[in-house]
């Protein structure tokens, strides 16, 4: 795991690109503090190529593993970042083809597969990646990024010049002229915590999309899409039992490939039914305890200690647990922005890098638990509402059934299930922002509030499938995007290695193809009974059951008071904190002169935000994402909109 950047087609002498590549080294440093490196490559049209590389040492620490790397001929060149965990059985497949290797690193691997299957080779590899090659011969760069987007990759182009990098610290640092705001990230940030697509908070900076090859060859860039999560209209009906036995087979082989490692590894462990799931599996491939961490907060509510430390003592880990208070929360807030190169997406991203932060002290690598909830169906709440929508949709006009929609719904109207779906999904509604965001600003959003100008294509692409599988398929092109950058971010920060393993192609692909019976399902035919007039929040996980085949499946190997927990997020006590210890900062933030954001929201929205905090816990979500932004565009000197 590592931090890249570069310059192609770069029209600057060499002693300027030397002192650039010596900033970014600087700049990454966090991401790989093991070693570091740079090469100044000359094209055929005599301008430069530029790779920088700083690496975090996982997988053949000696010096051959060293980065920018390139073939014996010279030919070709990579600066790499991620993990290609099957690398060895592909190693042995281009051994057989006459291939010779000068170290034990996975990097090697990708460079000789690229030589001999091009592109193709990409379909080869199971792991995460953000990369780029050189072919001299060709002149001609390539930029790639995994299949789901778990590492990031950003570029930008300035006069045919490519600027690319792991973060966009790397690249705004090298660019001319001030910082602009994206306007359209706003309405991106308040509605879905993070920006769509391949855009960026930055004016000028954007994002290789997850699945995407950039080739980019005389100042021009083609994308190529290589891979796309699957539109599974046809769901094989598999038994029970089957599912099982995939399941088993699935997740063990990419637990195991995510613990190939030539330095300490061990697992975040919140006592929920994920990172459990995960290290009863680690534990099935390792003969010592493994090392778990958690991190919570003061108060009753704001941590799952209990439930950790009873998974741990079940399982036989060896575990530590961290607590994080309002004081430490506040003394991080900058840093961990600064990292980001952007407002934060949850209030929790702060406490995972404290957590890493500690863990770094005996492991470099931890496991984590994202995309069960994506995949297997556990956003209970907002799943089951699709049976509201469908019921709306068929005529029911119960007295019960209605008073309980109108206890959840603010409007018992939609145009459809997508006008439905983002009034569940949206962080801050459309009309919160537009009581929030000035005209002028409003003016300037050019993809609409909601973004519908993203949104709608994709989903219009669903039509096949059901209400229920269109909202699981967004969760993983949408929402997973924002849970593997908080993770990068958080882990990166503190130069520890993240590894997800549900979040592995082969299961996603096989899992797609499961019916959603085997997600979200009726506890029994009595539970349906008595669902038949109460909203999705009443239902969820009171007369359902979320994530069911993975709980069935590994009910067997933890305690029953974790295969059967309903699902808890990472509460961070922003309320409390904000009309207590933290509402003058809050205030003074905002409301000063001198503040930057003021010419974003109204004054008015601001102080009825700070006002509503401790009634409303929207409000406190609304005045940390205000927060979040004044503070990035403080530490990034950036223009309004």
């Amino acid at each position: 795991m590592c931090g890249i950047a570069g310059i192609h087609n770069s029209k600057v002498n060499s002693d300027e690109l030397k002192n650039i590549a010596n900033k970014n080294i600087e700049l990454l440093h966090h991401r790989g503090p093991d070693d570091n490196g740079y090469e100044i490559l000359t094209q055929a049209n005599s301008n430069k190529t530029l790779f920088v590389h700083t690496r975090l040492s996982i997988v053949d620490l000696s010096r051959a593993g060293k980065q920018p790397m390139t073939d014996t001929s010279g030919n070709y060149w990579i600066t790499f970042n991620g993990e290609i965990y099957n690398f060895l059985e592909i190693k042995k497949e281009l051994l057989g083809l006459g291939i010779k290797f000068k170290s034990n690193s996975d990097t090697e691997v990708i460079l000789e597969s690229y030589k001999i299957w091009g592109l193709k080779a990409f379909e080869h590899f199971i792991g995460m990646w953000a990369l780029a090659i050189w072919d001299k011969k060709k002149d001609e760069l390539l930029l790639s990024r995994d299949r789901l987007g778990i590492k990031p990759l950003y570029y930008a182009n300035h006069n045919e010049s490519i600027f690319f990098a792991s973060e966009p610290k790397a690249i705004i640092n090298f660019l001319p002229g001030k910082r602009q705001l994206n306007p359209n990230a706003l309405t991106d940030y308040f509605s879905f915590r993070q920006v769509l697509g391949e855009e960026t908070f930055f004016s000028d900076v954007l994002s290789v999309e997850p699945g995407n090859h950039l080739i980019i060859k005389n100042g021009k860039i083609k994308k190529i899409q290589y891979w796309d999560l699957p539109i599974a209209d046809f769901k094989n009906d598999f038994s029970e039992e089957e599912l099982k036995d995939e399941l088993d087979e699935l997740l063990s082989s990419s637990v195991k490939y995510r613990m190939i490692s030539d330095v300490p590894l061990g697992s975040f462990l919140s006592g929920g039914l994920d990172s459990s799931i995960l290290v009863y599996n680690m534990s099935n491939f390792t003969d010592g305890p493994i090392k778990t961490y958690t991190i919570g907060f003061d108060g009753e509510g704001y941590n799952e200690f209990s439930y950790s430390r009873e998974v741990s003592k079940f399982l036989g880990t060896v575990h530590k647990q961290e607590i994080l208070s309002a004081e430490d929360y506040l003394n991080l807030f900058s840093k961990m922005i600064e990292y980001k190169d952007s407002p934060l997406a949850v209030p929790n991203e702060i406490a995972l890098h404290k957590l890493s932060k500690s863990l770094k002290e005996d492991i470099t690598v931890v496991l984590s638990g994202e995309g069960a909830d994506e995949l297997f169906g556990g956003y209970g709440r907002i799943f089951r509402s699709s049976y509201d929508y469908q019921r709306l949709e068929a005529g029911n006009k119960n007295e019960d059934f209605l008073k309980n929609l109108n206890m959840k719904y603010k409007s018992l109207t939609f145009k459809k299930d997508l006008d439905h779906f983002l009034s569940q999904y949206s962080y801050i509604s459309v009309l919160d922002q537009k009581k929030l965001f000035k005209e002028e600003v409003l003016n300037k959003i050019s993809n609409g509030l909601n973004n519908r100008e993203f949104i709608t294509p994709l989903w219009n692409r669903l039509d096949s499938l059901s209400y229920l599988d269109k909202m699981i398929w967004f969760f993983q092109k949408i929402h997973l995007q924002g849970l593997l950058n908080r993770l990068d971010t958080a882990s990166m920060s503190a130069s520890v290695e993240a590894r997800v393993p549900f979040v592995d192609h082969r299961l996603i692909e096989f899992f797609n193809k499961v019916p959603s019976k085997y997600k979200l399902k009726w506890i029994n035919k009595e539970s349906k009974l008595k669902a038949a007039n109460l909203n999705s929040d009443q239902i969820s996980e009171n007369l359902d059951i979320t994530k069911y085949i993975l709980r069935e499946n590994y009910k067997k190997n933890l305690p029953s008071s974790i295969s059967s927990r309903k699902k808890v997020g990472f509460p961070v006590p922003l309320s409390i904190w904000l009309s207590g210890p933290l509402k003058n900062h809050a205030q003074e933030k905002l409301l000063s002169d001198s503040s930057r954001t003021q010419v974003i929201f109204k004054k008015s929205g601001v102080e009825k935000a700070l006002k509503d905090v401790g009634q409303d816990v929207k409000s406190g979500l609304k005045v940390w994402m205000m927060l979040n932004l004044e503070e990035w565009m403080n530490i990034y000197d950036i223009n309004s909109p």
